[in-house]
């Protein structure tokens, strides 16, 4: 099979080989790369308790999507202290509640720079307590349902990244992305960094999350002030958090992104709420 080597910056100061593997279909790429007080974790089901509160969701210097920011009050929640994990979906699957991620099948998808290419996901980005990736939106939910859970709103998602520190541009405050603050470069295992202020792992990098809501550009003009769920209608749903190949803005709490729900990427796991 022909191949060709591209050497290409994914941003981050993050560098990879990428081999491409060409077909008369389809082309396939395979990447060979490169003490804040913490809210209680629940030791049975492994949530923390994200109090109820005020915080002003969006940014009025961010981009068009991200305004205008606005005061909204949430009511308490639970929410994992961690990405769901490998491990932890594959029993999900042994179980057959959850149907298999993609990472070997020609289903999941990585950004090039330019466009989106099929992956075949290497062993550097696999393991047991790594982030699941390469799932849609379809799969996240079907994993929370199965837990007794669900995804979370774009408003609890913020509301929970920010820690409780409402200026924060990452979880951890206003000081850019690097490795010594979350997973760049590479996935890492789950928990790997400090927590925020309510006890959240891995809210910035290391996997973009899904979200339950639709994406619209101009929700947030017409969205209510008190847990606001998304719009009712759409095609992409919401992405947050940023992933182990974005760049420091696409990392940012507030930055909003989203896919098609039956769209599965390298860099897109989830967490779930109660």
């Amino acid at each position: 099979m022909p191949m060709i080597k591209i050497y290409m910056n994914f941003g981050v100061n993050t560098k990879y080989y990428i081999t491409i593997m060409t077909r008369t279909a389809a082309a396939i790429l395979t990447i060979i790369a490169v003490a804040a007080v913490t809210a209680p974790v629940c030791a049975q089901d492994g949530l923390v308790r994200v109090p109820g509160g005020a915080f002003t969701r969006g940014s009025e210097g961010g981009k068009a999507d991200e305004q205008p920011a606005r005061a909204i009050r949430m009511a308490p929640f639970g929410m994992m202290a961690r990405e769901v994990t490998e491990a932890q979906y594959q029993t999900c699957v042994d179980g057959g509640g959850c149907a298999p991620a993609h990472y070997d099948n020609g289903g999941c998808m990585a950004w090039t720079g330019r466009s989106f290419m099929r992956v075949t996901v290497p062993t550097h980005l696999r393991g047991a307590n790594l982030p699941v990736v390469c799932v849609t939106w379809q799969q996240a939910r079907a994993y929370c349902a199965s837990q007794g859970m669900r995804l979370p709103t774009e408003a609890q998602w913020e509301y929970a990244a920010a820690g409780g520190s409402p200026s924060s541009q990452y979880s951890w405050g206003a000081s850019p992305p690097d490795n010594s603050r979350c997973a760049v470069g590479s996935l890492k295992n789950a928990g790997s960094f400090a927590p925020n202020g309510y006890g959240l792992y891995d809210m910035t990098g290391n996997a973009w999350e899904w979200t339950a809501d639709f994406y619209a550009a101009d929700f947030y003009e017409t969205a209510d002030d008190a847990n606001p769920a998304g719009p009712p209608a759409g095609y992409y749903r919401v992405i947050r958090g940023g992933g182990w190949y974005s760049g420091a803005d696409e990392m940012r709490i507030r930055n909003r992104h989203w896919f098609a729900p039956t769209f599965a990427e390298v860099s897109v796991g989830f967490r779930c709420v109660k």
